[in-house]
C-alpha cells in the first residue's frame, strides 16, 4: 500500500510516495520561505503534490508537522518557526483538497522517532528515545514499536528550562544557537579558522563547524562542547524519566557526526545516576533527510490498522 507522506518543517517541505517497505517511489523537496507564512507553504504543498501525478483512491496520507499538533483531529496547535499556523485544521484542509482522502497529522519528531526505531538506528531496541537538533529541538519516545504520546501528543525536549534561568535547551544546543555561536566567533576572530572557512563560501552551520572541527580548531571544539553539554543535560532528564535502552541523535546538528555523538555521550555519563549505568546506546540517526516522511507513512499505516 502506498502512502502520500509529507514533512512540513521549519526550513523545508518534502513530499513523497512511500511503499510499506519504506521505498520512496517518487519525491520532491523544497526550501520553506518563512516570509510567505503558512498560506504560502500550503500553496507550495499543493503544487508539490501535483507534481507526483494522479493519486490512487486507496492511498493513505500522513503529515509530519514541525510543531505541536492535535493528533486526534489533525489541527496544528502552533508553529515556532512560521506565522499563520495557530489552530489551523491541517488534516481537514488537505482532505478537502484531495477529494476527501483520510489525512493523519503527527508531530515531526514523533514521525522521525518511529522511523528510526522501526527501520533505522534504533531497530531491534525495545525503548527508543529519539531527539533531533536543528531549527529546533524535538523528541519522541517509542515503546515496542509504538509511539508514546502522553496526554497531549508529543515531547517538547527543546523547551526544558536550563540552569535555573530563563533560557531553554534550544537556546544552547539547537542548530540556530550553534549558528549564532559560529557567527560570534567569526566576528571575534576574523583571522581564525571559522572565518577563513566562511570566506571560502561555506555557510555558518553544522557543515562549517564540522570542517573546523576536522582541523582541530579549538574555537570550533569549544562551541561543540558547550552545545553537547547542554544537549546531554536535557537528554539526561528524559533518560531519568523514561529509562530508554537506545538514544538516537538526529536533526541537522547530528550531521557533525561522531564528534557530536561522542561529546553528547561523554557528558551523559556524568549527568546520569550510576544506577542507570551502563548508559543507553547513543547512536546517530541513519535514515537521512527523508526520515520524517518515512515516519509519517508508518504512523498512517499504524492508524489505518489500529
Amino acid at each position: 500500500m502506498t502512502t502520500l507522506a509529507i514533512e512540513i518543517g521549519g526550513t523545508k517541505l518534502q513530499v513523497a510516495l512511500i511503499e510499506e517497505n519504506d521505498f520512496l517511489r517518487k519525491s520532491v523537496s523544497s526550501r520553506i520561505d518563512r516570509t510567505e507564512g503558512a498560506e504560502g507553504i500550503r500553496r507550495c504543498l499543493l503544487k508539490e503534490i501535483a507534481t507526483l501525478g494522479p493519486l490512487a483512491a486507496d492511498w493513505r496520507v500522513g503529515i509530519g508537522f514541525g510543531g505541536p499538533v492535535n493528533r486526534h483531529n489533525g489541527t496544528v496547535s502552533t508553529s515556532h518557526h512560521v506565522d499563520g499556523w495557530d489552530g489551523f485544521p491541517l488534516a481537514s484542509w488537505l482532505s478537502q483538497a484531495l477529494d476527501g482522502r483520510s489525512v493523519i497529522v503527527e508531530n515531526d519528531a514523533n514521525c522521525a522517532a518511529i522511523a528510526e526505531a522501526s527501520a533505522g538506528a534504533g531497530r531491534g531496541s525495545k525503548f527508543v528515545l529519539y531527539s533531533n537538533s536543528g531549527s529546533g529541538i524535538g523528541a519522541g519516545f517509542v515503546v515496542d514499536g509504538r509511539l508514546y504520546h502522553g496526554r497531549s501528543g508529543e515531547m517538547e525536549l527543546g523547551h526544558l528550562r536550563m540552569f535555573q534561568g530563563d533560557t531553554i535547551l534550544e537556546d544552547h544546543a539547537s542548530g540556530w544557537s550553534i549558528d549564532r555561536a559560529v557567527v560570534s566567533a567569526i566576528e571575534d576572530q576574523p583571522q581564525g579558522v571559522l572565518a577563513k572557512l566562511a570566506d571560502a563560501e561555506m555557510i555558518s552551520d553544522a557543515t562549517l563547524l564540522t570542517a573546523a572541527i576536522e582541523q582541530d580548531d579549538p574555537v570550533a571544539l569549544s562551541i561543540l562542547q558547550r552545545a553537547a553539554l547542554a544537549y546531554a543535560l536535557g537528554i539526561s532528564h528524559a533518560v531519568h524519566l523514561l529509562n530508554p535502552d537506545t538514544i538516537v541523535l538526529g536533526g541537522g546538528v547530528s550531521h557533525i557526526g561522531e564528534p557530536w555523538r561522542k561529546a553528547v555521550e561523554m557528558y551523559l555519563e556524568t549527568f546520569i545516576m550510576t544506577a542507570f549505568h551502563p548508559l543507553p546506546r547513543v547512536v546517530l540517526a541513519q535514515l537521512g533527510e527523508w526520515v520524517v516522511p518515512i515516519g509519517a507513512a508508518r504512523v498512517a499505516l499504524q492508524r489505518a490498522i489500529s
